[in-house]
This record gives structure tokens, C-alpha cells and sequence, in this order.
């Protein structure tokens, strides 16, 4: 009986090959997930693959990299409440924080804490990049 619930979970990958294809995914990223900087040093070259997997899945949160998002305002200037947002300035302010959300996955969480940004997409993309010229 323990040898057949042992071997209902065993198989014949190793802990190495788990690693490996854990760095790969990590590389590359999935259909799910965008490929992981892991180290500062490789910034340059996560770059262009995190940029592809963006404008591929989320091309409309690619949008808040090229542009700064501003929250909408009343005629008064005044910063609106989601509630009173058009479909367009939802869209917008969904894709935003989409980009927000798919940066702090993608960056290891040692690197994005010491990022100085203004919590939008453009300034943590712009600190990242700052960052990266150093190495």
C-alpha cells in the first residue's frame, strides 16, 4: 500500500531538471506570466523579452510605458472617483494598473523595492531602466 501512494507521485524528474525548466520559465516567461528579471545585471536582455511578451498579451498596458497615465479629472481639475469614470477612462486606468501589476511580477522583489517611482507604470518602467544602465 505505501509503495502504490509512493509511485502514484513519484516520477522520474529530477530536482534538476525541475530547476532548469524553472529558470526557463523564469527566462522567458509563459502565456500566463512575463519573463522574470532575477538580476540586474541582466537587465538588457530581459528587456526586449519582457517588452514582446508585453505588446503580445497586453498591448494596451504596453500603452501606459509610452505614455504616463494621469487619472481622469472633472472640468474643475478635480482627480474624478472610479465611480464616475467613462468606459474609455476605465479601460485605461485597468490597463495601467495591469502594467503595474505585470512589472511587480516581473521584477525579483529585492530589485523593485529599491526603484524610486511614482507607483505609475512609466515611472517604475523609467526607474528600472535607470537602474539598469549602472550594469
Amino acid at each position: 500500500m505505501d509503495s502504490e501512494f509512493y509511485n502514484a507521485f513519484a516520477t522520474s524528474t529530477t530536482p534538476a531538471a525541475i530547476a532548469q525548466a524553472m529558470n526557463s520559465e523564469n527566462e522567458t516567461g509563459t502565456t500566463q506570466k512575463p519573463p522574470k528579471l532575477m538580476s540586474i545585471e541582466e537587465y538588457y536582455g530581459w528587456k526586449d523579452r519582457f517588452e514582446n511578451w508585453v505588446q503580445e498579451n497586453h498591448l494596451r498596458s504596453w500603452e501606459c510605458i509610452l505614455e504616463k497615465y494621469t487619472l481622469p479629472r472633472t472640468e474643475l481639475q478635480v482627480v474624478k472617483q472610479i465611480s464616475e469614470f467613462s468606459e474609455q477612462e476605465r479601460a485605461m486606468y485597468r490597463a495601467e494598473k495591469m502594467m503595474i501589476s505585470l512589472l511587480q511580477q516581473a521584477i525579483k522583489e529585492d530589485i523593485f523595492i529599491l526603484l524610486q517611482h511614482d507607483k505609475t507604470a512609466k515611472s517604475i518602467w523609467d526607474a528600472l531602466k535607470f537602474a539598469g544602465r549602472g550594469h
